[in-house]
């Protein structure tokens, strides 16, 4: 088989991508209950935003655990959304934004991975936020999918709740069964992979 060596690759046509296009990326913020996921967005709208981007912030409407129009991180930081049912919604009002950020995005249907790859085409930065276990320990939705298409990933980890090592699993302790159940402290913990197993053994 014979190689064809950099040196003699034609790169004249080489297309010239505008400022525009060149910055598009999707960025994927994951981790279990508790580890500062939502923190973490709220960080990163704050950090385009002193840059002067234009940002605009999706949340599933489902989750009004603190308010309906915010999202809103355990310690109360918050930045203002828009409270969507469905993905395609998105699609109406991501335009006049220079970066989309979408928190609690695991509770959206499969559609929500088209929806950030369109918006990311128009050369828009997409931000999603959102659980990538359930509580089973099981990748939750379509969070796989938006980690496989995404251009960089921040993997957060929370504290042990027994053990106060590194946290990857939410472990739901009320007698809740579907996968889908909002809840607090009151009804989960993050716990290690050692402290997790061990729970489970005992069910």
């Amino acid at each position: 088989m014979k190689i064809t060596h950099k040196q003699s690759v034609n790169i004249s046509n080489r297309i010239a991508f505008s400022p525009r296009v060149s910055n598009a990326k999707i960025q994927v913020v994951c981790g279990p209950m508790f580890s500062g996921k939502t923190k973490t967005l709220i960080g990163l709208i704050s950090g385009h935003l002193n840059d002067k981007k234009k940002v605009v912030v999706f949340k599933p409407k489902l989750d009004d655990r603190y308010s309906e129009e915010s999202i809103v991180s355990h310690d109360k930081d918050a930045a203002q959304a828009y409270s969507v049912n469905r993905p395609a919604e998105i699609l109406d009002l991501f335009h006049r934004a220079d970066v989309v950020a979408i928190d609690e995005v695991q509770f959206f249907d499969e559609s929500i991975v088209d929806v950030c790859e369109t918006i990311a085409s128009f050369g828009k930065t997409v931000i999603v936020a959102g659980l990538d276990l359930d509580y089973m320990g099981r990748p939750f939705g379509s969070m796989p999918q938006l980690m496989s298409v995404a251009d960089e990933i921040i993997k957060l980890n929370s504290v042990c709740t027994f053990c106060s090592g590194r946290a990857r699993f939410s472990h739901r302790i009320s007698k809740d069964q579907g996968v889908v159940v909002l809840g607090e402290k009151d009804k989960y913990v993050p716990l290690c992979r050692s402290c997790y197993n061990e729970m489970n053994s005992k069910l």
